[in-house]
C-alpha cells in the first residue's frame, strides 16, 4: 500500500502498486489496474485499427487514468481530457502521470454529468467509466446523457461505456435503449463487464438524437 486516504467523495480509498503497476481500490471495488485494466484493453483491442487517427480522448470517470496507461503501452499518446469528481483520485492520477506517461492531459474535477450538460469540445475517443462502488449511476444510461456523449464525438468518432451487470433486468433495459439510439453498436462481453461501444456516423445521427 502506498497512499490511503478518507473523502467526502470516497470513504475510504487506498493506493496500491501491484506488480509494477497502480492499482486504486475502495472497501468493494478496483477502479484502475494500470496497463492491465480489462475493459480499456477491450476497447484499445477492438478499436486498433481505429488508433493511429485518434488526437484527443475524454474519460468520464477517471480514476488513475488506465486508458492513459493503456494507450501508452500500445505506443499512442494522444491529448486527455480526464473528468474525476473525487479530488484526492485525480491528485494522485495526475502526480502518477508525471513520471509514467507522455502527451497533453487535462485534469476536470467534476461529476460527468455535470460536465457534458456544458461541453462543447468534440473528442475522438470518449471512454465512460463510471460507478458508485459498482453501480452505474441511473444518468449514464439515460437518452439525454447518452446524446451528449455522441454529439461530443468527432465524425467517425467512436464512445465506450463500460457497465457491470447487477440486475438483469436492468441490464436489458440498458440494452434495449441503447440499441433504440444506436442500431449498429457492439457490445464486448467481458463476464459482468460489458462495453458498448458506438461509432458516429451520419446514419446514427437521428436515432441519437431521439428523433
Amino acid at each position: 500500500m502506498l497512499r490511503q486516504s478518507t473523502g467526502a467523495v470516497n470513504a475510504h480509498l487506498i493506493l496500491f502498486l501491484f506488480q509494477n503497476r497502480f492499482q486504486l481500490a475502495t472497501d468493494d471495488a478496483v477502479y484502475s489496474d494500470g496497463d492491465k485494466y480489462r475493459p480499456a484493453i477491450a476497447v484499445a483491442d477492438d478499436l486498433k485499427s481505429f488508433l493511429p487517427s485518434v488526437k484527443r480522448v475524454l474519460m468520464l470517470g477517471g480514476g488513475l487514468g488506465s486508458m492513459v496507461y493503456v494507450l501508452h503501452d500500445k505506443g499512442f499518446n494522444p491529448d486527455f481530457t480526464i473528468v474525476e469528481i473525487d479530488k484526492v483520485v485525480l491528485k494522485w492520477a495526475m502526480e502518477l502521470f508525471e513520471n509514467n506517461t507522455t502527451g497533453k492531459i487535462e485534469p476536470v474535477c467534476n461529476d460527468a454529468e455535470s460536465y457534458m450538460e456544458q461541453n462543447k469540445a468534440k473528442y475522438d475517443l470518449l471512454f465512460v467509466d463510471v460507478f458508485n462502488s459498482r453501480v452505474v449511476p441511473e444518468f449514464v444510461t439515460s437518452r439525454k446523457f447518452l446524446t451528449q456523449c455522441y454529439e461530443s464525438l468527432a465524425p467517425g468518432g467512436h464512445c465506450a461505456i463500460n457497465y457491470i451487470i447487477n440486475d438483469q433486468q436492468d441490464w436489458e433495459r440498458v440494452k434495449e435503449l441503447f440499441a433504440s439510439m444506436f442500431p449498429k453498436h457492439k457490445e464486448l462481453n467481458l463476464g459482468v463487464n460489458r462495453v458498448l461501444v458506438v461509432c458516429k456516423s451520419p446514419a446514427f445521427a437521428e436515432a441519437a438524437a431521439g428523433k
